[in-house]
């Protein structure tokens, strides 16, 4: 998910009775729980001077693993927790009588309850994260299997107004005076925090809709495997995907409003052969389809001398019912069958970046 939705919900999750308890800092030390998580993409670079993370799949290997494990997030709560415990001492213990209109030094607070805000939030990031189709190890180091739900996008125009719309609401609140503000934002923080949990069930049924559309549309071939997986921006647009013994198909879906509205099929054949067994056996391709989570595409053809292998991560496409993935791995051999090149290329280069976001706005509000 976007670092912005991270934050947001990190910061309510600290409006579920640990702001009312704590203080006002409860709710930044709950957005840097659930931030911190993210440190992996800060820490790549530094550890790009050995393999694997000088390779073309290093952010692929990397991000989403070790810190966004359910075995790791206690103990990166309890730094964060420490750090927030020893910074509430020390501001506790310098009172400046000096400024009278400053605020009150913040009281003693059990550390527990410092810990279970910082779990919480921590808990969050690498739990929203599993919604996505992106992929995510939550239990590292234990097993390198990625977990996916697919039931929400990176970025999504419905999801994160609501989390904003609670912080502001909580805000407003305490800002007016109205009433008991503890008991008022507890109310509001809670009921923003349900329906953000609502919409992502929503999208559950939505995606089980989806797939159920996708299968029935594919008709009598015996399938392999179906997926869905909702468009950048909203859970109200799907794109499903099936492969079948002799083709894959992907399809643009509407699940409210029907088989009916579905369109598509964009197809391609489920191509074999030598070539693709070979790239198959490289460690790079065999790390992309541990990132792919097994849902891709292979093709392979002749030029110029040189054998070209593609290999498309479906779950992700540049439009909805494209048969193309996002960002294919692209593999070369020469006659001799030697590796000339292996590299992840985008679907689209930096001059046609404004048609794909214009793209992804009008899948959102056609309907």
């Amino acid at each position: 998910m976007d670092t912005g939705t991270h934050i947001l919900l990190g910061a309510v999750t600290a409006q579920l009775g640990f702001r009312q308890r704590i203080g006002r800092d409860a709710t930044w030390a709950a957005v840097a729980a659930a931030v911190v998580t993210d440190l992996d993409l800060a820490t790549a670079p530094m550890l790009s001077v050995s393999e694997p993370w000088t390779t073309p799949l290093g952010h692929m290997m990397m991000h989403r693993g070790l810190t966004h494990s359910l075995l790791i997030i206690p103990v990166t709560a309890l730094v964060v927790a420490g750090a927030w415990w020893a910074l509430r001492r020390k501001f506790a213990g310098r009172p400046n009588p000096a400024a009278a209109s400053q605020a009150a030094p913040p009281a003693p607070v059990p550390f527990w309850l410092l810990y279970l805000c910082a779990l919480v939030a921590a808990v969050s990031h690498p739990l929203l994260d599993w919604s996505t189709a992106y992929g995510t190890e939550l239990f590292a180091p234990l097993t390198d299997a990625r977990y996916a739900l697919g039931i929400i996008a990176a970025v999504d125009i419905f999801f994160t107004p609501v989390l904003a719309l609670t912080l502001l609401a909580c805000f407003l609140i305490r800002k007016v005076g109205l009433g008991p503000k503890h008991r008022a934002t507890l109310v509001v923080g809670w009921v923003g925090f349900l329906l953000a949990l609502g919409y992502l069930t929503t999208s559950a049924v939505l995606r089980q809709e989806a797939m159920a559309e996708a299968r029935q549309l594919a008709g009598p071939a015996r399938i392999v495997r179906v997926g869905a997986y909702p468009a950048i921006g909203s859970i109200f647009r799907w794109r499903g995907v099936v492969e079948t013994e002799n083709a894959w198909l992907t399809y643009r879906l509407s699940p409210l409003a029907g088989i009916d509205a579905a369109r598509g099929p964009e197809t391609a054949p489920r191509e074999a052969g030598p070539w693709i067994d070979r790239a198959r056996q490289l460690p790079g391709v065999q790390t992309y389809e541990w990132f792919a989570m097994g849902m891709v595409r292979a093709t392979s053809r002749d030029a110029d001398s040189r054998h070209i292998v593609e290999f498309h991560d479906m779950r992700f496409s540049p439009e909805i019912g494209s048969i193309s993935g996002l960002w294919p791995l692209h593999v070369v051999f020469n006659d001799n069958g030697r590796v000339e090149e292996i590299e992840v290329r985008s679907a689209f280069t930096g001059r046609s970046h404004w048609r794909y976001f214009s793209q992804v706005w009008h899948d959102i509000l056609e309907p």
